[in-house]
């Protein structure tokens, strides 16, 4: 209720997705048809997606049940070649469509994702862990490019290349890089990276696990736990985007950073999961460090660490791009010579310019029209259907009371 009436939706978290079924016609298969040949006409408000990220409209397919980026195909404005993709593949498969964010924040020109671990209990704690790192890729960025290296900054696909660990180890970076390289390339933004990206990565995280909270541990198995993979994007006006949520996150080595990282989160994990029903026989020093898993959502304690609702998407110092895709110098009509008419018998005040009588109205708007005008159309059947019934209730209650009235034998007769 919070999020609807500060008008937030999936599309502020997520580039449109649709989850589809191959040889299958599903709802959601027509909405990605409706939203592709929207976005091929420039409308696009509705999902929130600013033009900037649609100027190429292209789209990325991956199959549901993969991961390490296996199987992902991009398209490019073209709808035909990707119907075409999804018939091919094996029928009743599930298959995942979503939008490609065009204009991604780069790391010395090439593009970065970032990689958040969570986990939850079967006790109903959310947990996320505060020491994540960003995953690189090889190959400068270009859309004009199809290279899975380019656009893919999965570990397991970038090892293949030929480029790989050229620029960094293993194609990995702490966030403390990360926060570092915005200060000194984007000083004039004035990043808080807690507040503006840390922040805005926990509100996206709480959010999806609310969304399947009750659908989790439908056995009620006591003393279980799951680790979870996030993938963050961050595009060129510092607004995060999730990309994906991974169930059997990637545990591997690529360079020493991970190597000191991994083990620091695998006892930490264990400390608020095994340890709680499993103490080990002997106890461990205390270490001076504290845990780096930080408790997001627990309902039984009533914690609930997400922000309002109203928190901006985008940081204070940058301004929020547009929605509504311009309209170029050269789809502008040419104005005709004006010429001389003869002047009308009835003459009316309007305006001369007749292109002023035109609604100039964006889809959002046209839709908020129609939906008034079905509801105004609504109360109205309504109404009547209502004044019917009252009608027949008034009839029925007449008829019981004559019948009451009436004398034994008359009932009788």
């Amino acid at each position: 209720i919070m999020a609807r009436s500060h008008n937030y939706t999936i599309h502020c978290t997520t580039p449109p997705s649709y989850i589809v079924m191959t040889s299958y016609d599903s709802s959601e298969y027509q909405n990605f048809l409706r939203d592709f040949r929207n976005f091929e006409k420039g409308c696009f408000d509705e999902e929130k997606v600013p033009a900037k990220h649609c100027s190429e409209n292209i789209w990325l397919i991956k199959p549901a049940a993969l991961n390490q980026g296996r199987g992902i195909e991009f398209f490019k404005n073209s709808l035909p070649d990707m119907v075409k993709f999804l018939k091919s593949k094996q029928p009743f498969t599930y298959w995942v469509i979503q939008k490609y964010i065009e204009r991604p924040l780069l790391y010395n020109g090439r593009k970065f994702d970032i990689r958040m671990w969570a986990t939850i209990t079967s006790r109903g704690e959310f947990y996320y862990y505060k020491s994540g790192y960003i995953r690189t890729s090889s190959h400068g960025y270009t859309l004009d490019s199809k290279l899975n290296y380019v656009h893919l900054t999965n570990n397991c696909l970038q090892v293949h290349g030929d480029k790989y660990g050229e620029y960094e180890e293993g194609n990995t970076l702490s966030l403390e890089v990360l926060k570092q390289y915005i200060a000194e390339k984007h000083p004039e933004v004035e990043i808080n990276f807690e507040e503006d990206i840390i922040s805005r990565i926990t509100d996206i995280m709480i959010d999806t696990y609310l969304a399947v909270r009750n659908d989790l541990n439908p056995k009620k198995r006591h003393n279980s736990f799951e680790l979870l993979g996030y993938d963050f994007l961050i595009d060129e006006d510092f607004r995060v985007w999730l990309i994906e949520v991974n169930s059997n996150p990637y545990l591997g080595v690529p360079n020493d950073y991970i190597r000191q990282l991994l083990p620091k989160m695998l006892n930490d994990l264990f400390e608020i999961t095994l340890d709680t029903f499993l103490r080990p026989r002997n106890l461990p020093p205390k270490r001076e460090e504290p845990n780096q898993f930080e408790l997001l959502y627990d309902y039984s304690k009533k914690i609930n660490k997400r922000r309002g609702y109203d928190a901006p998407l985008y940081p204070k110092n940058k301004s929020k791009p547009l929605l509504i895709k311009p309209r170029s110098s050269s789809t502008k009509r040419e104005k005709k010579s004006p010429t001389k008419k003869k002047p009308s018998k009835d003459p009316s005040p309007l305006p001369k310019d007749r292109s002023l009588l035109k609604p100039q109205l964006t889809c959002d708007e046209w839709r908020k029209l129609i939906e008034t005008s079905l509801v105004s159309v609504l109360d109205d059947f309504n109404k009547k259907r209502l004044a019917q019934r009252k009608h027949k209730i008034n009839n029925s209650v007449a008829k019981i009371k004559e019948k009451s009235q009436q004398s034994p034998l008359e009932k009788q007769k």
